[in-house]
């Protein structure tokens, strides 16, 4: 029974291995054109499906959704299946046509009922519930940029080379408007697109603005969506911070914050400290230099406009070479243009996309006639020209206070491209009552941080010297459009500073009607209108008009409501009395003006703060009791004047009939008056000045003073310059500052100027700790000035025309033996401009070699017996100038020594400081053009230090003089 079973078992099984396989064969060729008819269905449907979830892909990449991996696989299988199906058909057709096999047949009709079933099951699987998922955080992702703008690469070097040194945490890039910063971190965040991670050790790359309008919880929710963090819909800033900072904490990231106005706490937004080591930085953008002060930035770059080159490449690509170069016309048009940009990029930019349908030079010079006239916003079918200024004009909306922002637009007064002397536009603040202030001191420490605040803000910028300030052209632009209300045919102010003015046009006098302030200054007017009905009108410059000669008296009385009126450096002769019906005006300049007679009207300006007559040449007489009428009288300035009718010693018989203005007068000014400036030619005159009791002294210069052969000076707390002139027989000078009692303080003298005084042998001064600026020339008798040892501070030294001067510092003769190798440590430490020029006798600096840590520029002329330079080290030097011949004559004692200089050396036969300080004006520049817009007429002495312009060193427009 157990065989049979067994027979029964075996049997069964070897029927069902040789026979379901002929079974299946057989119904491969029977069932075959029914499987690839259900093929073709099944196919069809799958490529439905397939297009329906291409559908929902494409709507899910617009939520910024990627495709889910299941979906990707089942369309890769989808698209294969396909071209098997259409592979299959195309190879049973072909061996169809040869001949008829059963073995084709059943080929075909296998492949059809397993791909049959294949198409099957991935229909079945097709039917996804969700095709898409949330695109994952990428290490960076991509900013959108301009085309590679001229300038950047070098700023883009420099910052990557920051992100390596692993002891900078937060780098700082700061400039004005419009120059570049947002496009250079946008360039920083895409260069690392182009890098794989472990180049920088950055898992994240994160860009994020941080305008005024953007809170600390918007800042958040825009990080948290860059690096893909889940934060709890109306959750706290502080929940949402210790979730970022959690999450944060342990990645190595670069954050890129841009536009940033005011100091942020990272910790507060949900930012680790950035550490270096532990890869973690920050990059922030902002127009303030003190915001990266704030932010403790460990390096700060200053993002500067661009050089004229490559201003003129950008403007050339955004304005069309092709355009430009079809006319030379329009070539030269184009390069004024672009000049006119001052080489911020915004406005070469912008200025250049409109000029680049601009094909005829009427265009041009229209656009170019407009720009200098500081009225892009005026020119024609410009398109959003006017858009620059309005980027800009956050900085200005962003000063925090209304003073503040007068006091900028006030900047735009002056010519552009002028360079203001710090002191002058201070002055002019105080003039128009910008300032409020117990003491000059604080009125200038005052003026001083709100310029360094404009200069933080990137609204004013260093002039050609440090004591000078300018406004960027642009900038300058933007501020007459403000001060116009912004708006057409509305002037609150009218500027027609250094535009080459003649005559003044009936059209610009109904221009003036409706103005509050008018600058007409550095212009050629040689005659005033005379009357202009100006009821608005409170500020009026003349100032440098050099050609207007009269001033009517109809004039006067058409200007009734003026409180800040201003002709210095207007040569005209009288002053008409009816400058007395100007009884609103406070602030009065008449420096360098030719009039004799200082009218008796001025006595009825009761409201008179300021009154200017320094460098008056020619003032002959101040009629007796007319100051003391101007009993609210601030500032007082006879500096430099040559008026001498104060010096009569009077005694009691000439005393009554003597008609003029008596230096006791002064005592009557003492309450309200906070500063004087005098120049005196008898030291009984000095010792009267002494005595009145609250007298400021600001400006004192000593003139002539015969018959004196030794003076000591104690110099008051208030006295700010000192001038010694022509003082023939003095032979022995000496200052001292000690405080006469407890709690007095030491003077702020920081000009001091010793000229003309052919027998001077001796200069004794205490340790002045406010002194910048020395100059000393034509002291035959001086042999070396060493008590410049006793000058911490001193910034600029001038020593010319000294024959019998051998060394300009005895170090050893000087000091005591046991601190003398001390001293060289601390002589010179602050010097940034030595001059020495015409020294005959000069043989060497010093006795000893002494490193001069901040001198900038050195100018040697005629000083034929130093042959050796005994210089250390010079960090900051710029520029080194002399003549070529005593250059070439030079003994060394390295090749290295000479090496290391000669790369700033520039040849040169000329040299500025032979000229003589004298108390009137010295013109040193070239041409009205260069004068106009380089700076104001140059005082080469103490009060007026300008006597060194950048410009000698950086151009050759000063060369040959």
């Amino acid at each position: 029974m157990a065989v049979c079973t067994l027979i029964d078992f075996v049997t069964s099984t070897l029927a069902s291995h040789l026979w379901n396989p002929v079974i299946t064969r057989m119904r491969y060729l029977l069932e075959k054109e029914e499987n690839i008819g259900k093929l073709d269905s099944t196919i069809k449907n799958l490529e439905a499906r397939k297009q329906e979830i291409q559908i929902r892909l494409m709507n899910s990449e617009r939520k910024q959704e990627t495709c889910n991996p299941e979906v990707i696989e089942w369309l890769e299988k989808v698209a294969a299946i396909e071209s098997e199906v259409i592979e299959m058909k195309h190879g049973h057709r072909k061996r169809r046509a040869q001949s008829f096999s059963y073995w084709s047949d059943y080929e075909t009709g296998m492949q059809a009922a397993k791909k049959l079933k294949e198409a099957e099951r991935l229909h079945e699987k097709g039917s996804f519930k969700q095709v898409s998922i949330d695109i994952p955080p990428c290490f960076v992702q991509e900013m959108p940029t301009v085309h590679p703008t001229q300038g950047t690469d070098c700023n883009l070097s420099r910052v990557l080379q920051y992100l390596k040194d692993d002891r900078v945490g937060i780098v700082g890039l700061w400039g004005m408007g419009g120059v570049g910063k947002t496009t250079l971190l946008r360039k920083i965040n895409n260069h690392f697109l182009d890098v794989i991670e472990e180049a920088y050790g950055y898992d994240l790359v994160i860009y994020a603005v941080a305008s005024k309008a953007c809170g600390i919880g918007q800042l958040q929710a825009d990080i948290s969506e860059k690096i893909g963090l889940f934060q709890k819909p109306g959750s706290s800033i502080e929940t949402r911070a210790s979730i970022m900072l959690s999450f944060l904490r342990r990645k190595k990231f670069l954050l890129l914050l841009d536009d940033l106005w005011n100091y942020l706490d990272l910790a507060e937004v949900g930012i680790p400290y950035p550490n270096g080591l532990n890869k973690q930085k920050v990059i922030l953008a902002t127009r303030y230099e003190s915001v990266c002060g704030h932010m403790e930035a460990h390096r700060v770059v200053f993002l500067e406009c661009l050089d004229p080159e490559k201003a003129w490449n950008l403007f050339k690509e955004k304005a069309k070479e092709g355009v430009i170069k079809s006319d030379p016309r329009i070539e030269k048009l184009a390069y004024e243009v672009a000049e006119e940009c001052g080489g911020l990029p915004l406005a070469l930019v912008t200025i250049g996309r409109a000029m680049s349908t601009k094909k005829t030079c009427h265009e041009w010079a229209l656009a170019l006639s407009f720009l200098k006239k500081s009225r892009i916003h005026e020119i024609p079918n410009m398109g959003n020209v006017s858009n620059i200024y309005t980027r800009l004009k956050i900085s200005y909306d962003y000063l925090q206070d209304k003073q503040i922002k007068e006091c900028f637009l006030c900047c735009s007064l002056w010519p552009e491209d002028y360079s203001i002397w710090k002191v002058e536009l201070i002055d002019c603040w105080m003039g128009m009552g910008l300032i409020e202030y117990d003491t000059m001191e604080e009125g200038y420490d005052k003026g001083y941080s709100i310029i360094e605040y404009l200069k933080n803000a990137c609204l004013l910028e260093t002039g050609y010297l440090e004591d000078e300030v300018r406004v960027h052209d642009i900038i300058r632009d933007m501020s007459l459009w403000i001060s116009s209300d912004c708006t057409e045919g509305h002037m609150k102010c009218t500027v027609q500073a250094g535009v080459g003015l003649h005559n003044i046009s009936n059209r610009d006098i109904e221009t003036f009607r409706s103005a509050s302030k008018i600058s007409l200054m550095c212009n050629y007017i040689t005659q005033f209108p005379q009357a202009m009905n100006c009821p608005n009108l409170q500020f009026l410059s003349l100032q440098q008009n050099f050609r207007l000669k009269v001033i009517q008296p109809s004039f006067l009385k058409s200007i009734l409501s003026v409180t800040y009126l201003d002709f210095s450096w207007v040569p005209i002769k009288e002053l008409p009395e009816e400058i007395g019906t100007l009884v609103e005006l406070q602030y009065l300049k008449l420096m360098q003006t030719h009039i004799k007679l200082l009218p008796r009207a001025i006595g009825k300006l009761r409201k008179l703060r300021f009154l200017d007559l320094s460098y008056m040449d020619f003032l002959e007489k101040i009629p007796y009791g007319v100051l003391t009428n101007l009993s609210m009288l601030k500032v007082l300035n006879l500096y430099g004047s040559r008026y001498a009718g104060h010096e009569a010693d009077l005694d009691s018989g000439n005393h009554m009939d003597y008609d003029e203005f008596r230096i006791e007068e002064l005592s009557f000014l003492t309450r309200e008056l906070k500063s004087l400036g005098i120049t005196t030619k008898k030291v009984t005159t000095l010792q009267r000045l002494f005595d009145i009791p609250g007298i400021h002294l600001r400006c004192l210069g000593l003139y002539e003073l015969d018959g004196e052969r030794s003076l000591t000076l104690t110099l008051p707390e208030s006295i700010f310059v000192l001038n010694v002139m022509g003082c023939f027989d003095l032979k022995d000078f000496s200052i001292t500052n000690k405080p006469q009692c407890y709690g007095e303080r030491l003077p702020r003298l920081e000009f001091l100027t010793f000229w003309d005084l052919p027998g001077l042998e001796k200069i004794s001064m205490d340790h002045l700790q406010n002194l910048r600026v020395l100059t000393v020339g034509r002291t035959n008798h001086l042999v070396d000035l060493s008590c410049i040892l006793n000058l911490p501070y001193l910034e600029h030294l001038n020593v010319s025309c000294c024959d019998n001067m051998r060394q300009l510092v005895d170090i050893h003769n000087s000091i005591e033996p046991e601190v003398r190798y001390e001293i060289p440590v601390h002589v010179f430490r602050q010097l940034k401009i030595l001059q020495l020029n015409s020294l005959q006798s000069l043989e060497k600096i010093c006795n000893s070699k002494l490193d001069f840590p901040s001198l900038e520029y050195i100018d040697i002329f005629a000083c034929p017996k130093m042959k050796k330079l005994y210089f250390g080290k010079m960090a900051e030097l710029k520029r080194f100038r002399g003549e070529k011949t005593w250059w070439d004559n030079l003994e060394w004692d390295n090749e290295s020594s000479s090496l290391s200089l000669f790369q700033f050396f520039k040849a040169s036969e000329t040299c500025s400081a032979s000229l003589r300080p004298e108390l009137d004006t010295t013109l040193i520049s070239s041409s009205p053009k260069a004068f106009f817009t380089k700076r104001q007429p140059i005082l080469n002495s103490s009060v007026r230090f300008t006597s060194y312009p950048h410009a000698i060193f950086e151009t050759e427009e000063f060369e040959g003089r």
